[in-house]
């Protein structure tokens, strides 16, 4: 028996591109033998659809779509695909089993996740129980025990695997949209093994690939036999076709994930984030400032590897604070990125602003006012090159600099995409020692890397932080909730915790302002962290 996971990128609404799609999918896993052919979790409407699951008629237009697929593929194989199904004004998150233009099953989802950025309980009615789907396959009964994303999750004794497995299922099919997140990789390929070693049975794990607003699906689809030995991973980040022959599979060597892996995975993630945000919004050039500092040097970078660097520009936007370095680095930069690229100093604009304020502001001190006019000035700079040409506006923040409350409303946070707003300040300085090791030449200049870091707003200012300190406890309070006591343990400074802490709390009010961000952790700003904008509590 031959098994094929296409693993595919869908768009949120597009009903009959996604259709089109599917059947092009079905058609070429006919053509190269296979007998059943897995799609991923919602693959018809896109994955997460949120609100638009309220529209009655989105749902019926999904439905529609799904019996369209069904008269428009090969009698002879069998498609399992995720779909919107719809009973007594109730949804269900749903696969069809389809099989000689009928639909030979409909299974609903049993768990429902509601953690982190998930809330399926907000549009979906939960099942209690599935059972596996009978088709025909060479003349044979084969029973199909699918299953969709966080059923697979399910680890409790009575387990929705191990009930398809006991109710006579000859093979798993799990139908997933399970979006990328460090480390997560690792925990897919434990549960697949687990699960088919634990019920002798094979297990065939398909997921999605693709942008969806904030979320990234990296794929990496997977297969396991009867030992619980991995027999195939899809690539990472690709849609891919791929044909599993069942009488002729060899266990995979396993091997130990490594930093550089984590490293490529997280900048294929940001990199595939941006390309699908901008094309799936109907853009396709962006646009960023090149200040010469490392958090603008690696979103350009992304933009670059994304986009092409023909649909990249960076503008320099120079005031007399600026150092030569830091606009030398900007330029040189550019160059070796074959990107766009502009200077525009701001000095005369922020002059005329100090003028206009001049006597509203006498006989008060300078203060971070006159610095976040520059900021401010260059968000408009942006934002009017964005209107002119339509390029998408990228901003450049760092998750450590939006913890902190160290960036500027309406000025660097300007723009339509965060793209390492969940990106450390520490993994922000890894990603373009990776990317430099990678391309096998100093394409982001060394001095980029090693200069201190600077807003460079007024003379000789310099952050005010110890990244090396400060930003793996930002990735502590954050990501991993450790209490004050947790972290005195760990040898932190009290007073530093207390002002990390309060600094933090202080800036959610922005943060809801800011521009969504693509996640790569456990716990990103927006989507992932829902914080009360007044929050009167002590801890974190």
């Amino acid at each position: 028996m031959k098994i094929a996971i296409a693993q595919i990128n869908t768009i949120v609404g597009a009903l009959r591109t996604n259709s089109d799609k599917s059947i092009q999918y079905i058609n070429s896993a006919y053509e190269k033998g296979a007998d059943i052919v897995l799609l991923p979790e919602a693959t018809i409407t896109g994955y997460m659809a949120l609100d638009l699951l309220f529209n009655a008629e989105f749902i019926k237009d999904n439905i529609k779509e799904l019996h369209r697929i069904k008269e428009n593929i090969p009698k002879d194989i069998v498609a399992v695909i995720g779909f919107i199904d719809e009973e007594n004004d109730k949804l269900y998150n749903s696969a069809a089993v389809m099989q000689r233009g009928k639909i030979s099953g409909i299974v609903r989802k049993v768990k429902l996740p509601v953690y982190d950025v998930f809330n399926e309980l907000r549009y979906y009615t939960a099942v209690s129980n599935t059972k596996p789907v009978n088709v025909n396959i060479k003349g044979k009964q084969v029973h199909l025990g699918v299953q969709i994303c966080e059923d697979m999750w399910d680890e409790t004794n009575n387990n929705v695997t191990s009930r398809l497995a006991s109710e006579g299922a000859d093979l798993i099919l799990n139908i997933s949209a399970s979006p990328f997140q460090v480390g997560k990789k690792s925990v897919r390929e434990r549960l697949v093994s687990k699960h088919a070693k634990e019920n002798s049975i094979p297990f065939f794990y398909c997921n999605l690939i693709g942008g969806q607003d904030e979320v990234v699906f990296d794929g990496r689809s997977l297969a396991a036999d009867t030992n619980g030995n991995l027999i195939h991973i899809s690539p990472s980040f690709k849609e891919e076709l791929s044909v599993i022959d069942l009488e002729m599979i060899d266990p995979l060597s396993t091997l130990t994930p490594s930093m550089q892996d984590q490293h490529e995975d997280i900048f294929n993630a940001i990199r595939l984030g941006i390309k699908d945000y901008i094309v799936k919004s109907g853009f396709d050039s962006a646009i960023l400032g090149l200040s010469g500092g490392v958090d603008s040097s690696l979103v350009a970078v992304l933009a670059v590897e994304a986009l092409g660097s023909e649909n990249v520009t960076g503008i320099s936007m120079p005031s007399r604070f600026s150092s030569e370095h830091s606009k030398s680095d900007a330029e040189l930069l550019a160059n070796n990125l074959n990107m766009n690229f502009k200077t525009l100093p701001i000095e005369d604009p922020h002059k005329s602003f100090l003028a206009l304020l001049e006597d509203d502001f006498h006989g008060k001190s300078r203060n971070e006012t006159e610095e976040n006019l520059q900021a401010r000035i260059r968000g408009n700079i942006l934002m009017a090159f964005s209107n002119k040409f339509g390029y998408f506006p990228l901003a450049t923040s760092n998750k450590t600099e939006m913890a902190l409350g160290y960036a500027t409303m309406y000025g660097d946070m300007a723009g339509g995409l965060a793209p390492i707003s969940d990106v450390s300040k520490t993994k922000v300085y890894e990603l373009c020692r990776y990317y430099n090791e990678l391309k096998g030449e100093e394409i982001i200049p060394l001095s980029v890397l090693s200069k201190k870091p600077s807003a460079e707003l007024s003379e000789a200012q310099y952050d005010p932080f110890d990244y090396d300190v400060v930003s793996p406890l930002v990735d502590e309070l954050i990501e991993n909730g450790s209490t004050k006591a947790q972290l005195l343990e760990k040898g932190y400074d009290e007073d530093t915790i207390d002002k990390i802490i309060f600094m933090i709390k202080k800036s959610e009010y922005k943060r809801r302002q800011a521009p969504p961000g693509i996640k790569i952790t456990t716990k990103a700003f927006g989507i992932g962290r829902r914080m009360p904008l007044i929050n009167h509590y002590n801890g974190i």
